[in-house]
């Protein structure tokens, strides 16, 4: 039988690395996590979790339902946060005793599973409602006003509300807040919390939409810097600031004494380029998917809930705060 042992030594860290990983306690670097998750996955590692659920015989089917994007995604850099997520919610499936697939909702039908989680926000809501109608949903990095499917998601609001109101209190002014497309629930909820902040201070809110996958940078930076240059810019996660931080630097302004840049995610190239981030706790998201799911399928706390955790402010060299 595999021990947590095994697990350290073949992903080359301490138990008690191990151990922060799999209970979710403590600090763990996003580099180090995705070690871990890998070495339990190669090793089939399951860690007791009740008596319950090792006693029950039939194994449950969990569908992971991703687009099309988010899985071509997911062995490149800008997909390392969608590849935590999922690896987070693969192991954890496996520590419930439970079995999972991958689903891609264009391309394959939605059924067979006991319940299915839907990883990220590119299943519109005709969609969605299909699925909750005959099965359990978890929906993660995703919500839909209105809808009251259960939720796991980052509070993107509250993480860009506080940063932006970091920087007013100690004194900047000409915040600029960059984001990707509003469509997507997660753009929007920061987007949100950056207006909110910048309006109770009296501020005027100035915001650019990017879209990083199909736009160069280079025309969208030249937008912000017409009028003033910024004092900060605030994205909306870290490829948007990561693209904004080297073209800055390459047309020779100083970071962070002219500019400041903050992004969104931590994700491992963020701590490489230096990036002051928010960091979203990307396992716990899978994680707490996972936990949400099997209350549901074993008919525990069966009223929906929206679940927000908060996150993290990082600072390194892209920002004086």
């Amino acid at each position: 039988m595999v021990s947590i042992e095994d697990v350290a030594k073949h992903a080359g860290v301490s138990i008690a690395t191990v151990s922060r990983v799999l209970n979710r306690t403590g600090y763990v670097s996003d580099d180090t996590e995705l070690k871990v998750l890998k070495a339990v996955n190669e090793l089939d590692y399951k860690p007791h979790i009740s008596a319950r659920t090792l006693a029950r015989k039939k194994s449950q089917l969990v569908g992971i339902v991703m687009s099309k994007r988010i899985y071509e995604l997911l062995d490149k850099d800008i997909g390392k946060f969608y590849r935590i997520i999922l690896d987070a919610i693969e192991n954890n499936v496996m520590m419930y005793k439970m079995a999972s697939k991958r689903i891609l909702f264009e391309e394959e039908e939605i059924s067979g599973c006991d319940g299915y989680i839907i990883l990220g926000s590119d299943m519109n809501e005709e969609e969605i409602e299909e699925i909750t109608a005959k099965s359990k949903v978890v929906l993660v990095d995703h919500y839909i006003d209105g809808l009251r499917v259960d939720s796991v998601l980052s509070d993107g609001y509250d993480g860009v509300f506080y940063i932006t109101q970091k920087f007013l209190d100690s004194g900047f002014n000409k915040i600029v807040h960059l984001h990707g497309l509003l469509k997507y629930y997660g753009f929007r909820d920061r987007y949100t919390g950056y207006v909110a902040a910048m309006r109770k201070n009296g501020r005027l809110p100035v915001s650019i939409e990017y879209d990083e996958l199909h736009e160069e940078v280079d025309n969208v930076l030249k937008k912000i810097l017409r009028d003033n240059v910024p004092e900060v810019i605030i994205c909306s996660n870290d490829v948007i600031a990561i693209n904004a931080l080297r073209k800055l630097k390459e047309w020779e302004y100083t970071i962070p004494e002219e500019i400041n840049i903050v992004g969104f995610d931590d994700i491992p190239d963020a701590e490489k380029e230096g990036l002051s981030t928010l960091r979203v706790q990307k396992s716990e998201l899978g994680f707490n998917a996972v936990k949400r799911l099997y209350e549901l399928l074993n008919n525990q706390s069966l009223h929906p809930y929206k679940q927000s955790i908060y996150t993290s402010y990082v600072k390194r060299s892209s920002t004086v705060i």
